[in-house]
């Protein structure tokens, strides 16, 4: 496997208060950071373009899901080899993120899901039930999720329902992409 291009992906609306130290923390991890800006109302791309990161705005809210396939779209066509997703609103530590790519780069995994020590609320726990049964992970609503590039171009799309991901990891399944969770 060639040099590895890993792309930071992040959607963000109205994180003001959080982004700048959420960007600072995932630059020394990642080559490129993608932030889509998903119709803040705030100064969140303002401090991101600050911080010197590719703002990709929506111009009016289109959802999570749209976001991260616009940002997925763009990242792929500036050579990213490997996609990571992260929220902006700071729930994430950035220290995690070696350990959600390195099966990626090992090519031991092709989607890698970061796992929450707790749900917030009861459909999260619904969601672990299923994902559990149906790609052996516990924690499918998870923001942090490293994907292989190549199976982003495959599937074609980010995800065409509401479900943060979900069935972007359901339908990598069932094409037989290798699924981990760390």
């Amino acid at each position: 496997m060639g040099k590895q291009k890993i792309t930071a992906v992040i959607p963000a609306l109205n994180e003001e208060e959080t982004i700048s130290d959420v960007l600072k923390g995932i630059r020394p991890y990642v080559d490129e950071v993608i932030l889509v800006d998903d119709g803040s109302t705030d100064k969140t791309a303002e401090i991101a373009q600050r911080e010197n990161v590719t703002v990709l705005s929506n111009g009016k809210n289109m959802g999570y899901e749209q976001s991260i396939d616009r940002g997925f779209a763009l990242g792929v066509a500036r050579g990213a080899t490997i996609l990571l997703t992260f929220d902006g609103d700071g729930q994430h530590n950035p220290k995690d993120i070696p350990g959600i790519i390195e099966p990626i780069l090992r090519g031991e995994a092709d989607v890698v899901v970061g796992a929450r020590p707790h749900y917030p609320r009861i459909t999260e726990h619904l969601f672990a039930i299923i994902a559990r049964k149906k790609v052996g992970i516990k924690d499918p609503l998870c923001g942090l999720k490293a994907y292989c590039a190549d199976v982003y171009k495959d599937i074609g799309y980010f995800d065409k329902n509401s479900s943060i991901g979900v069935q972007f990891v359901f339908d990598a399944k069932r094409k037989g992409y290798r699924i981990a969770q760390r």
